[in-house]
């Protein structure tokens, strides 16, 4: 059966090379096309809680609110751990579920628990909200900052901005800090009011009635295939509400008629700056499933739009992960490329040239075989997935080595090079494929961990598989055709004899002295073993350099959000005006919130943060 399969591919060299091509180019195009990020993502079960009650102090909220919700909330099956936060105003509770219990189903008990317990809460509180905790990863932040226009336009700038993004596939969010929320005046006139022969009551209880969501248009298919919903006939600006009819005692007129109207901004909860210029940041975030860096360059090509549109607005891309992901990613692949390149030197000058080429040319093959594997089961490229291919790498040259040698044996020894080809190959298969098996069976703990560190590391043993079952179907159907037209019999494999002759009276002279390098044996591997583990420094993930500098403001509880916006400005002044100095790329001030160093976050007028991004650094050789 295994000989007869052989025979086909080995036979059929057009099938077989088109079949080789053919994989080939189509792991190649699968690997663009899967996602790239740092560390891989996964589901996380678990169910977000969240309350606000304005004005109430942390033990006030906790004996009101948070005991009573638990004590609920713990009578819900399948809820492995509840973890609440509570800062002044708000609180947090994060309910983490036990492996295998639908996520979405708990969450409507949770909903039905709120529900039961609301009656128990304090009548002036928000009720709280319950949502299943999906994964955002931060993509960059877009700054629309100028020296001319007004806020209300660096407002309506990034509100256009923002819808662009948000029609992107796998945008999960993009949020504006510095918006704030529009209205409009209608200020009455009383003379036209009366001389209509009209009262203003009724005039007032008329516009009560005017709708602020206008009427929903047509429904229009977007290429990407999405369904939007159009508001086009509905009035977007002053001017057009002014045209807008009403009907008093009987009567229809214009808004015109009797009143103006005018646009305005509410007080923003949030002020920003970049660069020591007013603006307002877009901040976007991609869901589990989007791509950085393709995502990275669709917004890129908007924000080139925008900014040849616009000549008063500029747009600037700041605080971009894409940037970081490529570089990490980078350090990892130019390992992996290191390593084919010493493989392929070390086969050439040890063995021979030839099985060098033939070697070098099957472990590229593996590896789109894996990526493919990868993007079809829904796995993304990151640095975890990519140590399980710098593990693999050796495996994979094992493989293609005992092959390959065995076949250029036998066309030294006469044989023609299909039949030495299909002879090799054959007999390698069993210790070949025994030997992967092992390999496979040593990651299987690996895979049994359990929790988030069991989600990220099973990415590793994953990947190691799925390249080495990868090696073997190179091994056995693509590398026989290729050294049976690429091996000679010329071309004779390295010789080992001088080393041979010293490696037998290294093994002979330890034989004859056994006992004594027994007992060295015995008393030097564990003493280098535990000084080798006293040595070293373990660490799960290496450190990269910092590409961003992150400084917090707290000032006096009576401090009102412009002054500490002025405070975030000098300071970020004095800053850019060293910009060269500390090799800074970009500042961004925002006042109104911050996130300290523990991850948690504040929402006052008086607490602010400043960004200090860092131009990229230099390569170092």
């Amino acid at each position: 059966m295994l000989e007869n399969i052989l025979r086909f591919f080995v036979n059929n060299s057009r099938l077989n090379y088109f079949l080789f091509i053919l994989v080939f180019l189509t792991g190649v195009s699968l690997y663009t096309k899967t996602p790239k990020e740092i560390f891989p993502s996964f589901d996380l079960d678990m169910i977000a809680v969240n309350g606000h009650y304005s004005g109430a102090s942390i033990d006030m909220l906790d004996k009101m609110a948070v005991k009573e919700i638990e004590s609920e909330l713990k009578n819900i099956d399948g809820v492995d751990k509840i973890t609440t936060v509570i800062s002044a105003g708000k609180f947090n509770i994060i309910l983490e579920l036990a492996k295998g219990v639908n996520k979405y189903n708990r969450a409507d008990k949770v909903k039905d628990a709120i529900t039961l317990v609301k009656q128990y809460l304090p009548k002036d509180m928000d009720e709280p909200t319950v949502k299943v905790v999906d994964i955002k990863r931060d993509l960059m932040r877009i700054a629309v900052s100028s020296d001319k226009a007004s806020h209300s336009e660096l407002i309506a700038a990034a509100d256009a901005l923002k819808d662009k993004i948000s029609a992107l596939k796998n945008i999960s969010e993009v949020t504006i800090f510095g918006d704030s929320d529009k209205y409009y005046d209608i200020r009455l006139n009383s003379e036209k009011i009366r001389a209509l022969s009209l009262d203003e009551s009724s005039v007032t209880t008329a516009l009560s009635q005017l709708s602020y969501i206008f009427p929903i248009g047509s429904i229009e298919d977007s290429k990407n295939g999405y369904y939007y919903l159009s508001t086009f006939n509905g009035p977007k600006d002053a001017q057009k509400m002014l045209q807008s009819k009403i009907k008093v005692l009987g009567k229809t007129l214009y808004i015109k008629d009797i009143a103006t109207v005018s646009k305005r901004y509410e007080d923003s909860a949030t002020l920003y700056s970049i660069d020591s210029k007013n603006a307002v940041d877009v901040s976007v975030k991609q869901s589990n499933k989007g791509n950085a860096l393709e995502l990275a360059k669709a917004i890129e090509s908007i924000i080139k739009q925008s900014n040849k549109s616009s000549q008063s607005i500029t747009y600037t891309i700041h605080d971009d992960r894409s940037d970081a992901i490529k570089d990490r990613l980078n350090i990892v692949i130019s390992n992996i490329l290191l390593g084919l390149i010493l493989i392929a030197l070390t086969v050439a000058l040890l063995i021979n040239k030839r099985m060098s080429f033939v070697i070098t040319l099957g472990i590229p093959t593996s590896f789109v075989m894996g990526a493919a594997y990868l993007y079809l089961a829904g796995y993304t490229i990151n640095m975890i997935s990519l140590i399980g291919v710098l593990i693999a790498l050796g495996i994979i040259v094992d493989d293609a080595i005992v092959v390959s040698e065995n076949i250029q044996q036998h066309i030294e020894e006469g044989l023609e090079p299909k039949e030495a080809a299909i002879l090799g190959a054959k007999e390698m298969f069993k210790p070949v494929t025994i030997a992967s098996l092992t390999t496979l069976f040593a990651f299987i703990p690996a895979l049994m961990m359990s929790g988030t560190m069991g989600e990220v590391i099973k990415l590793i043993p994953i990947a190691v598989s799925v390249l080495v079952l990868a090696s073997l179907v190179e091994s056995f159907i693509f590398l026989p055709i290729h050294a049976a037209h690429v091996l000679k019999k010329e071309q004779k494999t390295t010789s080992w004899e001088r080393v041979n002759r010293y490696y037998s009276y290294v093994i002979h002279l330890l034989i004859r002295y056994r006992k004594s390098f027994l007992l060295l044996f015995i008393i030097l591997v564990p003493l280098l073993i535990v000084m080798g583990i006293k040595a070293s420094k373990f660490q799960m993930f290496p450190r990269f350099d910092a590409t961003t500098v992150k400084i917090t403001l707290k000032a006096d509880v009576n401090t009102k959000r412009e002054e500490t916006i002025s405070y975030l400005k000098a300071i970020e002044k004095d800053l850019y005006t060293r910009k060269e100095q500390f090799s800074i790329k970009h500042i961004g001030s925002v006042a109104g919130t911050r996130r300290d160093s523990a991850g948690n976050s504040e929402t006052y007028p008086y607490v602010g943060e400043i960004t200090v991004e860092l131009q990229k650094l230099k390569p170092q050789n």
